[in-house]
């Protein structure tokens, strides 16, 4: 019997050390596949076109998407998680979690007219250095339009954020007291991908892996099945049998059923009218602004038909749930919702570098849109902040 024992132990031992070496090695392996892997999609990206009329770079532009994939979350309470502080050559991250937009014409935080810019990766603007942003290129127009004003843009965007967690962000800044004059937000993309993770609209992006996660610390036996899962060597032998039995290393995704289209549509509605009811309690103006994806460009370059091909399971939902939303009375009669999901209509060059994210490019012909909208609002808040001087309002009542 002790014999038996000692055996099992040794072979237990062996099979622990060989797993350790084996995930050492595979490790090793997968941080130099993955780097690599960064740069080469970046070449390809810079090969489309995307880049063509900036000063940067080629080795620039891979640094930028080296900054995204350094980019790391800390969890945040009722948000999941939000950016950890970054300094990057091309992406900068604050300590709140915001980044750095270039704002030209702020003079005083304290007394600004204060814009908040909310939406995901792409508002955030996933590709861009911290001056080409949207509301990096908003700032630029406001500026450009009202030089002697003083206007604060913030970006609150955050990779994989739906309009519910950008609505909780919203009012965390209420409670605070940091009111807003105007608000931006930038949807659409995240609602549709979040359905299509979890099959239901409404949840999370991602909202899955919290589920998994959660309690693990009360569960030895949930603990060792996220170690295995997240080991390495559970990688590769996954990526190998999607390979022998599919030829490719990755998940291929399929459609999901029409009828979630409708679902997302209601889903992405009830969040703005309770948007639209925080903006009548505390004054501020609100823009819904349904933004545009590779499958609501008109005309496609050779690498976004490439993109489209790759991710078309997405294309029903998206499809469907924006007509969902444009029919809607509600949406047709709000006039602070601006579908600007053809902003791309007649480009005939790169615009995305995959299926949702744009270049520079496109974040300035974004930016334009929401100017356009919000520049009459703009006029109103000026004109608002202008004081006439005691001895003139009583000219202006005798008259």
């Amino acid at each position: 019997m002790k014999l038996k024992l000692k055996f099992a132990l040794v072979i237990f031992r062996n099979v622990l050390i060989t797993f350790f070496l084996l995930e050492i090695i595979l490790g090793i392996f997968y941080n130099y596949y993955d780097e690599s892997g960064i740069d080469g999609n970046t070449e390809r990206i810079i090969a489309s076109g995307l880049y063509e009329n900036t000063d940067l770079t080629d080795e620039d532009i891979k640094v930028i998407y080296r900054e995204l994939r350094q980019q790391d979350m800390t969890w945040e309470p009722y948000l999941h998680y939000r950016f950890k502080p970054m300094q990057g050559k091309h992406n900068t991250i604050y300590a709140n979690g915001q980044r750095k937009t270039i704002n030209p014409s702020l003079k005083d935080s304290a007394t600004a007219i204060k814009i908040f810019c909310f939406g995901g990766s792409t508002m955030y603007s996933s590709g861009a250095r911290d001056e080409h942003t949207i509301p990096s290129e908003l700032a630029h127009l406001i500026h450009k339009n009202f030089p002697d004003q003083n206007v604060e843009v913030t970006n609150f965007g955050c990779h994989g954020y739906t309009r519910a967690t950008e609505n909780i962000q919203l009012q965390r800044e209420l409670v605070k007291k940091n009111i807003p004059d105007i608000v931006i937000f930038y949807d659409g993309v995240n609602e549709v991908i979040s359905a299509h993770q979890n099959n239901a609209a409404g949840s999370p992006t991602n909202a899955y892996n919290r589920k998994k996660e959660f309690k693990i610390a009360h569960s030895y036996k949930k603990r060792i099945k996220l170690l295995i899962k997240s080991s390495n060597l559970y990688r590769f032998i996954t990526t190998m049998q999607r390979k022998i039995y599919s030829g490719s290393s990755y998940i291929k995704l399929t459609a999901r059923n029409d009828s979630l289209a409708i679902n997302i549509a209601e889903n992405y509605m009830g969040f703005v009218q309770l948007s639209k009811n925080l903006e009548a309690a505390y004054g501020f103006k609100v823009f819904n602004f349904m933004q545009p994806h590779i499958y609501s460009k008109e005309i496609l370059s050779e690498a976004e038909k490439g993109y489209f091909q790759e991710q078309q399971y997405y294309e029903n939902l998206y499809t469907l749930a924006y007509e969902n939303v444009r029919k809607d009375s509600l949406m047709i009669n709000d006039a602070t919702f601006v579908d600007i999901s053809n902003a791309f209509d007649g480009e005939e060059k790169t615009i995305y570098f995959d299926f949702c994210h744009t270049g520079e490019y496109g974040n300035q012909l974004v930016a334009a849109k929401m100017f356009s909208a919000v520049k009459q609002e703009l006029v109103q808040k000026v004109e608002d902040s202008v004081t006439i001087p005691e001895t003139e309002q009583l000219t202006e009542i005798n008259k």
